[in-house]
């Protein structure tokens, strides 16, 4: 079981000069770590050693990670550098996930 989580800031609201509280969104799923493709990391500009790629099947169906959002895998803090869904519906039932460290 993995957690991809998307943190997004508060918005300021100039009439109340106040920040709302920052956003916090968790995706979970089961993942597996597959060969990732070189081409591909070379387009994104990542190091083999550094990247690995994630065939990842969401716990609900429908959600998916982002760019920018954060796993631990392996007890190493990765981040989302690029997601290509499996959604024959239009709706994702998995996706390959390419993460790097940060």
């Amino acid at each position: 079981m993995v957690t991809f989580t998307r943190s997004a800031p508060g918005t300021y609201d100039a009439a109340t000069d106040a920040w709302t509280a920052p956003v916090t969104t968790t995706i979970t799923g089961n993942a597996i770590q597959v060969k990732g493709d070189p081409r591909r990391y070379r387009a994104l500009s990542l190091v083999m050693t550094e990247a690995l790629t994630l065939l990842f099947a969401p716990t609900t169906y429908g959600e998916t990670p982002a760019p920018g959002d954060a796993v631990t895998w392996a007890s190493v803090v990765y981040t989302v550098r690029d997601v290509e869904t499996n959604a024959p519906d239009g709706v994702t039932i998995t996706a390959r996930v390419i993460v790097s460290r940060p």
